[in-house]
């Protein structure tokens, strides 16, 4: 089974390869030691083990409840959604669904949800404890469904609303009928050029950052906990880059949801994102030198100081302010109200 598995028009779904998630999981294990230190590799095999859970899981309702009652597109968001997860990486996921959101259809792909979500803990994907996930009401819709909910959220203008939908502007479908969530995902964009506030409200909702660097030039690690001496890579690095991008990307109305591919589509029209991508990257190889440390999900999130060299040093601190200065830019731009960002 390749990578993904979105089908055509008249075409059936995909047959899953294994008879058991246990199957997929001892997989998984053994694939995750060659890959850990390509992040690309690494979440391409990400998507194989999630997408042969899906097919396992798709058969097993199938089984219970018989055939889906409609076309449909399971997705991913977050970091799967971006394409870039750690070694250890929890569940974001959700279902959209052709038709209405009539009780019997809807119950059906709860209970696919449910299934997917029961199938991806034992292969080794942990629940996601926000409730992100297919078998939750909020993350299971058909199109029209989701189409109304997202305008709700809208309307709706709350810190939580909001941050719903951005993470859901990450979605990215891995298997069924892709065209499902693009109709959804336009649907947004159109909102966004029809209302130029709505992207400035987006904008507020992400208002703090994580200070990873004084203004000595210093790191600043973690001072105390589990954790102490070491830099919450996730917070620090990352987040301002997906942020920033993010919010370029809904601007635009890009599809893509990985943070390189965002920074490729947008590099020729905002000067100021150009050439930011070679940080983004050595953020990625960063995690990746670690991986033989990182033994649970907190893990994958954290970087000892003491441990790097000065190159690797030199690297995260250019990078951290790199980001930083992306993000404060894009907010600052999407929060003034212009149309022209430059």
């Amino acid at each position: 089974m390749t990578s993904s598995s979105l089908y055509p028009e008249g075409e059936a779904l995909p047959l899953p390869s294994f008879q058991s998630y246990d199957a997929i999981k001892r997989a998984r294990d053994e694939e995750t030691k060659t890959y850990a230190e390509d992040s690309w590799k690494l979440n391409e095999a990400h998507d194989r083990w999630v997408l042969e859970t899906t097919a396992l899981a798709v058969k097993q309702v199938e089984n219970e409840r018989g055939r889906a009652p409609a076309h449909f597109a399971f997705f991913l968001m977050g970091s799967a959604g971006r394409k870039e997860q750690g070694v250890f990486s929890d569940q974001d996921h959700g279902i959209v669904f052709e038709g209405g959101e009539e009780e019997d259809g809807r119950d059906y792909f709860l209970a696919l949800g449910a299934e997917i979500r029961e199938g991806m803990a034992a292969v080794g994907y942990p629940r996601c404890e926000g409730k992100v996930m297919a078998s939750h009401p909020r993350w299971c819709h058909s199109r029209e469904g989701w189409k109304q909910q997202i305008e709700e959220w809208v309307e709706t203008d709350t810190w939580s609303t909001f941050r719903h939908l951005l993470t859901f502007i990450d979605a990215r479908p891995l298997f069924g009928r892709a065209g499902l969530l693009t109709d959804v995902k336009n649907h947004v964009f159109r909102l966004v050029e029809e209302q130029p506030k709505l992207l400035r409200r987006l904008s507020q909702n992400i208002s703090y950052l994580h200070q990873g660097v004084n203004a000595f030039g210093q790191l600043l690690p973690d001072e105390k906990g589990p954790y102490a001496g070491s830099i919450h890579l996730k917070d620090v690095g990352f987040f301002p880059y997906v942020h920033a991008m993010r919010l370029l990307a809904i601007k635009e109305g890009i599809l893509k949801t990985p943070t390189l591919e965002r920074m490729r589509r947008t590099a020729e029209i905002y000067p100021f994102a150009a050439d930011k991508e070679r940080h983004f990257n050595n953020l990625l190889k960063l995690r990746s030198a670690f991986a033989a440390q990182q033994h649970t999900y907190e893990d994958v999130h954290y970087i000892p100081v003491d441990a790097l060299n000065r190159e690797q040093k030199q690297e995260l601190k250019a990078a951290v302010k790199e980001g930083k200065s992306l993000f404060q830019h894009t907010k600052k731009l999407a929060e003034s109200g212009e149309n022209k960002w430059l």
